[in-house]
Parts: structure tokens; sequence; C-alpha cells
């Protein structure tokens, strides 16, 4: 009895001086503010800067959580592409099956970590100009059997061959 009160004494001493000293907080209290004002910034789900926006992720979101947004000046990613529009996730309707970022043609084509994903993109590790200069990683058969499925100019594109 004597040792489960001494346990008792030593925890709730413990915790009186961790309630009132403040002296193993986790977060910092401009992070506090932040949440008790509920002004917490969301993760970035999205980087515009490196979406080509051909909303593949649109396309396969079995919840319908992404829609295409209209950018306000378009912009030429490469000759004769312009970007017209970006995704944008609804994390209330997001399942977290991460189709979106598999099918960015950006992870999938060329193998850097995708502009879209329903946690957090991350920072960039390359442009996106510098993206489009690597090689794809499709095998050459694979190029081959889209040869009858694209028209030619493209064909050039996807392979990096100058006009």
């Amino acid at each position: 009895m004597i040792t489960f009160l001494r346990i008792m004494l030593t925890g709730a001493y413990k915790n009186i001086v961790r309630v009132l000293a403040k002296g193993d907080r986790a977060t910092s209290i401009d992070m506090r503010n932040k949440i008790l004002t509920l002004s917490v910034p969301p993760t970035p789900t999205v980087l515009d800067e490196m979406c080509i926006g051909c909303a593949g992720c649109y396309n396969v979101c079995p919840t319908d959580a992404i829609t295409m947004v209209k950018l306000e000046k378009p912009v030429e990613i490469i000759e004769g592409y312009t970007k017209d529009q970006v995704p944008r996730i609804d994390l209330l309707k997001c399942i977290f099956c991460l189709n979106c970022h598999d099918t960015c043609p950006i992870y999938s084509v060329f193998g850097e970590a995708a502009p879209i994903h329903a946690r957090d993109v991350g920072m960039p590790r390359m442009t996106l100009a510098e993206v489009l200069k690597k090689p794809i990683r499709a095998p050459p058969e694979t190029i081959e059997a889209l040869r009858e499925l694209i028209p030619v100019e493209s064909i050039s594109l996807i392979k990096g061959e100058k006009k």
C-alpha cells in the first residue's frame, strides 16, 4: 500500500510540475496559438508549377475528390503544349488511394515524385523543365507499340526528338 501511495504521489508531483512549468512541450507556442485559433495552414497537396494539367488524376479518382480548376493565365509548358488547368483535392472526399499520384505522368513516365499527393507533396527536387528533359522510363517496345495509337509528331515529343 505504501509503494502504491508513493507511486501515486510521485506521478501527481511530476504531472503538476509538467503542467505548471510546461517543461516538456512537444509543440511550440506559435503552433499552439495557430491550433487554438484554427489557423494552421493545410499541407500542400498539389504543386501547380510542377503539374502539366493533363487531368489524369481527375480521371482516375474513384471518389471524384479531384476537380480541375482553370488557370487565370494559361502556361506554355513546352512548345505546342499549354497548361490551362490544375487539380485540387477535396480531402473530405479523398480515400487516400494515391491513384492520383501513381497515374501522374511526372511519376509514371519520368520517375519523379508526382506534383499531386493527398497527404503532402513535399518540395520538388527538379523544375518541370528539367523533368521533361529526362528520358522516359518506358522500354523501347512500349514506345513502338504507342506508334500505332499516337500521332507521329507526339511520338517525337515523347522520345525527346527535335522537329
